[in-house]
Order: structure tokens, then sequence, then C-alpha cells
């Protein structure tokens, strides 16, 4: 099921209608600012709508950032972090690096013309209608104060340049409105037919963006509300995958 923008109005004022928005999961070598960012995962989707994982790949972001390169602008790597990576699942660690692996400054100009630029010459960079998207109306995260923050660390680094493609106002937490939605906990969540690998950052971030559109199914915000779907597994009573 495709997203269907409306281009008259892009405001705040009338979000249900005008929705591009962006799903963000970094992978780390720590937990606090200043931590090295090494793979940056991201979507773009419509909170509204109802799309299948496969939809959500097909236009998902996923940038490897040259380790030794993070680490050179970075405040130093966490061990225990390290100790948590090598208890991951290989594929996971595999994501992690590879040969398409980008300097941090090339990172950050790829992350905002994702999120900001709309010419037809984008679609060999990213994919092929995107010159059809609005320009990203609000930023998710898990937790914008992870996320989101580590990124900024990066765009503020003065041996960087780079411009920040989010305000703080746009900024919307995960686990704010899955708790909204299910008050109960995660019993209640339903589950994703979602088949990449958890901690893998472009895959974690289709599953956060599939978990905020059943959100507002639950709260019945959705557009297509009265729509059968039926590309999530199980019901309101199936755990949902988790990131």
């Amino acid at each position: 099921m495709n997203n269907q923008f409306n281009f008259d109005r892009v405001t705040s004022a009338d979000q249900p209608r005008n929705n591009c928005e962006l799903m963000l999961d970094n992978e780390t070598l720590g937990t606090t600012v200043g931590s090295p960012v090494i793979t940056i995962g991201a979507v773009l989707f419509d909170p509204y709508s109802s799309d299948s994982s496969e939809e959500l790949a097909r236009r998902a972001l996923m940038i490897r950032i040259d380790i030794s390169d993070s680490i050179k602008y970075s405040t130093g790597v966490d061990g225990g972090t390290i100790r948590w990576w090598f208890e991951q699942k290989d594929e996971a660690i595999k994501a992690l690096v590879g040969n398409d692996s980008v300097p941090v400054q090339a990172a950050l100009r790829t992350l905002e013309r994702y999120c900001n630029e709309r010419g037809s010459f984008m679609a060999d960079e990213f994919f092929d209608d995107i010159c059809d998207f609005p320009k990203c109306n609000r930023f998710w995260a898990k937790d914008p104060d992870f996320d989101m923050r580590l990124l900024q660390h990066y765009y503020d680094h003065p041996d960087l340049s780079g411009k920040l493609p989010w305000t703080f106002h746009k900024c919307r937490s995960v686990r704010t409105v899955q708790d909204l939605a299910w008050p109960e906990g995660g019993l209640e969540r339903p589950e994703f037919d979602v088949p990449g690998v958890a901690h893998n950052a472009s895959w974690d971030a289709i599953t956060q963006a599939m978990t905020v559109q059943a959100v507002m199914r639950r709260l019945g915000l959705a557009r297509d509300q009265d729509v059968e779907f039926n590309s999530w597994k199980g019901n309101d009573n199936v755990q949902v995958f988790e990131t």
C-alpha cells in the first residue's frame, strides 16, 4: 500500500494529510553523546498510512561510516558496548562494515539530502520516486535523546561541516506513542513481517516506522483506517519484533 501525499499544504496544522516523515536509527560504539556512530539507518514514511516492510525497504537508507573516521571525531569507544556487540548475531555485526563505508562528512551530507532534497536527479542516489515526496516534516527515533543527539555531535563538530536536518521541535519518540497505544506494554503490540535482523540500523528503522503506523491505526487516526491490512502477523495480542 503506497503513501498518498497532498502537496497543497505542508503545515503542522495539517499533519494527517501531509506526512513525509523520517524514522532514524543508529548503531554505535557507545551510549553517550560523542560515542562513535558506525551505521545510520533511515526510512521515509507516512505515520497515517500502512506500509509493508517490502515497501519501506525499497525506500530505506543505510549508511555505513568508516569506523576509523567515526572514532576520530568521537570522544571515545565504550568497552561495554563492544562487549555487547560480540554477543549479537553475526548478520548484525557484519552489517556494521563493508566496502561501501564512507567518511563521516559524506555520511552527514547524504542524510541531509535524503531528508530534504527533492529533485529528479535524486532517484539515482536513493530510490525512483523520491522526487514525489515532500521534504521531511517530522523526525522520529526510538529515543531522540539518543539517536538525534549522537548525530548532532558530528553536525556540531568544529572540524566537520553540515546542516542538522531537523530542529528540536520536530523530533518525536517511538516509545512515547507506543505507551499511548499500548499502555500495558509489549505483549499487546503486533508482530511485523520484517525479514531483516535486529540491530541492523535500516531494518530497525523500518520496524520502528511500522510501529508508529500501527499506533495510528490503534488510536483510530490512520488515513486508511477502514482498509484491511494483512502485512502484520498475528493480532493485537502478539509481541512486536523488538529492535
